[in-house]
């Protein structure tokens, strides 16, 4: 009996391991973005990547165009990819490599120019997005009901729309979002009245935090917010 229960609490004990080293794994999965200084101009750039197993897949993003990563590997926090795009009529090609350390990516950029491969450091930064759909619950006169919201992030531009219980969509207006803070207001029209919801929050991996602001009998008044994010 003795020697079934050392067992049981070995198997447990390595269960309970692997599970946390599971989730101290490095994932690369997530929008990134660095900053880089040519001419006297800096531009922003930012990185999508999604790993689903060993796969990794994303896609770099210039002026509202994604352009699919190439060759990329991904082992135990090191990755490595390359970016092939033309500009000005001529193919270039740019090669990146680093390792994941929680929300932080540190390596190097190889490319080339005028016929000379030429490296520099890389250092991105994992940036919250708030892209994806949404859910909360909202109780009202005793009848709870669940709203869904879409949302895209291109840059620090927000796009997205309230989905109805009949399905349809109402565009947000005035999105934005910046270091993980999201805005947006809902215009809607009931009963022949207009009427106006601002959202505030904070992402946070899959959930969303804040408030919400509207008008009722004349009378502006504010309420939690609680969103999470629909596994896809």
């Amino acid at each position: 009996m003795k020697r079934l229960l050392a067992a049981a609490l070995v198997v447990a004990f390595v269960g309970t391991a692997s599970l946390a080293q599971a989730a101290d794994k490095p994932n690369p999965t997530g929008t990134w973005k660095w900053s880089v200084t040519f001419g006297n101009q800096t531009r922003e750039m930012t990185l999508k990547l999604k790993l689903a197993g060993d796969k990794l897949t994303g896609a770099m993003v210039r002026q509202g165009q994604e352009t699919p990563i190439q060759d990329a590997k991904y082992k135990d926090g090191d990755l490595s990819f390359k970016i092939v795009f033309e500009a000005n009529g001529r193919k270039m090609v740019i090669k990146k490599a680093g390792t994941v350390s929680g929300d932080t990516i540190k390596g190097k950029t190889e490319f080339e120019r005028d016929g000379q491969t030429q490296s520099r450091d890389w250092e991105a930064k994992r940036v919250a997005d708030p892209s994806g759909t949404w859910k909360w619950s909202t109780t009202f006169n005793g009848r709870t009901r669940e709203t869904t919201l879409k949302l895209k992030l291109e840059g620090d531009k927000l796009t997205g729309a309230m989905v109805g219980r009949s399905g349809r969509e109402t565009a947000i207006q005035d999105g934005k979002c910046k270091d993980g803070d999201v805005s947006f207001t809902v215009v809607r029209e009931r009963n022949g009245q207009k009427m106006t919801t601002k959202f505030c929050g904070k992402v946070s991996d899959d959930t969303i935090k804040g408030k919400v602001e509207f008008e009722r009998q004349g009378q502006a008044q504010s309420r939690d917010w609680e969103a999470k994010r629909v596994k896809e």
